[in-house]
C-alpha cells in the first residue's frame, strides 16, 4: 500500500514513474502471495481514509458502493484492559473491508495514470551506484527465466518493498554502516477465518474487539464486516499463543477469550473460506535516520521502515503518513535538484512514527516477558493508559478524545490536557467488565 500511495505522488513530480512489482498482478481483489496479511483483517484508520481520499478523489464512494462499511465508533463493541469503552458518537469514521479489495480498487486507480508503468514479476536484487556509491542511480532486476537486468539512470528510488526489505543488506555491500534496528519482540500469532454473516445475527455492533489484558491475558479476539455481507474473523494470541487451525479448535480458542462475545457470534456461524494463520515477532524499526552516512537519491518509507504489530491496525496510515512527508520534501525541493531530499527525508521520519510507535509499544510493553528496552517513563504512562481506559468505560467525552488519538488525528498530548488530568484525578474505578457488554 506504502508503494501504490508514493507512486500516486511521485507521478505529479516526475515525468515517468516505475512500479516494480514481484507479483503477477492481476485485475481483481484476489489475494496474492506478495501480500501475506491480506486474508486477515485491514481496517483502515480515520487518518489514512482522509489521505487517501485526498489522493483519490471518490475512492470510498468506490469502496462503499462495492462493500466496505464505514463505521462510528458507536457502532464497534471494544472490550480493552478489562472495560467495555461506552459506545460514543465521536466523528470518527474507520472503513472495513477485505485488504484485497482496497489493494485492488486503490492500484486501479494508479494504474490509470499516463505516466505510470508496471514492471510486474520481477524482483529487486539490488541498487546500483555512483562510482563513488555516493548516490542511487538505480536497481538491479530479474525476472523469472529471463538474463538479469537493471532499471539505471533513474532521477529517484523509493524502497517501499515492506518487512523484509533488503535495504540494510545492499547499503553495506556498497560501505555504508549497518543500520540501526529496533525490535519488540511480541512473537504475535494470528489466525482468520471469514464467515457468512448469519441472517438471524442480533448483536448491536458491527464490530468487535476483545483486547488481551496484561499481564495475564494473552488472546485477542475481532469480528470485522467485509464485503459480500461476510465477517473476517481474527483470533490472536501474544508470545507464541496460537489459536488452532481446526474447525473445532478454532471456535472453542474464541470461547476462552475475556468475553464470549465473538465466540456466541461464529458458533453457529457458516464458514466461506479456510483457516489461514500468520506469524510475526514483534514490531521492527530500521533507524535510517541514525545513519552517519546516507545515499543521496534513495527513500525508504512504509513497513521497511517500520512493521508494527498488526493487532492495532495502524501499518497502512503510517506508510501514508510517510507518503505525505515524501510529498511535503519534494514540494519543499529546489527546482530541478533533488540533492539533500534523502538525507531531509530520513531525518523527519522519526516525527512521523512517534504516535504510532509509542502506542504499539505501551501496548506491547505491558507483557512483561515482552523483549526490549522500556522507555523512561515507561511505568506511568503505563499506569495513565488505564486510567483512560477505565474513564473511556463511562466516559463519553475520554472515549472521543481518545478515538482521535487512535486514529492518529489528534496529538497524545489531548490527553493530558488539564480538563484530562482532572477527570483522572477526581475519578473512581469502576468495576471491570460493568459497563454495557455487546451482547
Amino acid at each position: 500500500m506504502a508503494g501504490l500511495l508514493a507512486t500516486r505522488v511521485l507521478s505529479e513530480r516526475f515525468e515517468k514513474v516505475t512500479l516494480v512489482e514481484r507479483d503477477a498482478l492481476q485485475d481483481n481483489p484476489e489475494p496474492r502471495k506478495g501480500t501475506p496479511q491480506i486474508q486477515h483483517p485491514h481496517v483502515l484508520l480515520a487518518k489514512g481514509a482522509q489521505i487517501m481520499a485526498e489522493l483519490f478523489p471518490g475512492l470510498f464512494e468506490e469502496l462503499v458502493a462495492a462493500g466496505s462499511t464505514p463505521a462510528e465508533m458507536s457502532d464497534a463493541a471494544w472490550f480493552h484492559s478489562g472495560y467495555w469503552l461506552v459506545r460514543a458518537k465521536t466523528g470518527v469514521i474507520a472503513y472495513s473491508q477485505s485488504r484485497g479489495l482496497l489493494d485492488w480498487k486503490v492500484r486501479q486507480r494508479v494504474l490509470a495514470l499516463p505516466n505510470v508503468e508496471v514492471m510486474d514479476r520481477c524482483e529487486a536484487k539490488g541498487y546500483l551506484a555512483s562510482p563513488d556509491n555516493t548516490r542511487i542511480t538505480g536497481i538491479r532486476l530479474h525476472r523469472k527465466g529471463e538474463a538479469e537486468t537493471t532499471l539505471d539512470g533513474v532521477d529517484l528510488v523509493v524502497d517501499a518493498s515492506g518487512r523484509g526489505s533488503q535495504t540494510p543488506q545492499w547499503l553495506e555491500q556498497l560501505g555504508y554502516p549497518r543500520v540501526p534496528q529496533t525490535l519488540i519482540k511480541t512473537d504475535v500469532c494470528y489466525t482468520s477465518r471469514i464467515f457468512h454473516r448469519p441472517k438471524n445475527h442480533q448483536a448491536d455492533w458491527l464490530m468487535v474487539a476483545i483486547y488481551a489484558e496484561p499481564p495475564h491475558g494473552k488472546r485477542v479476539g475481532m469480528i470485522f464486516p467485509i464485503e459480500k455481507d461476510r465477517w473476517i474473523v481474527t483470533l490472536a494470541g501474544y508470545l507464541k499463543e496460537q489459536a488452532p487451525t481446526d474447525d473445532a479448535g478454532f471456535v472453542e480458542y474464541s470461547r476462552s477469550l475475556a468475553r464470549p462475545d465473538v465466540y456466541h457470534a461464529i458458533k453457529d456461524a457458516e464458514p466461506a473460506g479456510p483457516i489461514v494463520q500468520h506469524k510475526i515477532p514483534g514490531s521492527q524499526r530500521r533507524h535510517y535516520d541514525q545513519m552517519s552516512r546516507f545515499p543521496e537519491h534513495l527513500v525508504v518509507l512504509g513497513d521497511s521502515v517500520c512493521s508494527l504489530n498488526p493487532l492495532y491496525g495502524q501499518g497502512m496510515t503510517s506508510g501514508a503518513l510517510q507518503v505525505m512527508l515524501l510529498d511535503k520534501c519534494l514540494r519543499n525541493q529546489p527546482a530541478g535538484s533533488l540533492t539533500g531530499l534523502a538525507q531531509r527525508f530520513r531525518k523527519q521520519v522519526p516525527s512521523v512514527l512517534l504516535l504510532p510507535w509509542m502506542m504499539a509499544m505501551s501496548q506491547d510493553m505491558g507483557h512483561p516477558e515482552v523483549e526490549g528496552a522500556r522507555p523512561p517513563g515507561f511505568g506511568f504512562m503505563s499506569w495513565y493508559t488505564k486510567q483512560i481506559i477505565s474513564l473511556a468505560a463511562r466516559d463519553e467525552e475520554v472515549v472521543r478524545s481518545f478515538a482521535n488519538v487512535q486514529h492518529m488525528l489528534k496529538s497524545p498530548a489531548t490527553l493530558f490536557s488539564p480538563g484530562m488530568l482532572w477527570r483522572i484525578l477526581t475519578a473512581r474505578s469502576p468495576e471491570a467488565g460493568a459497563s454495557q457488554s455487546s451482547s
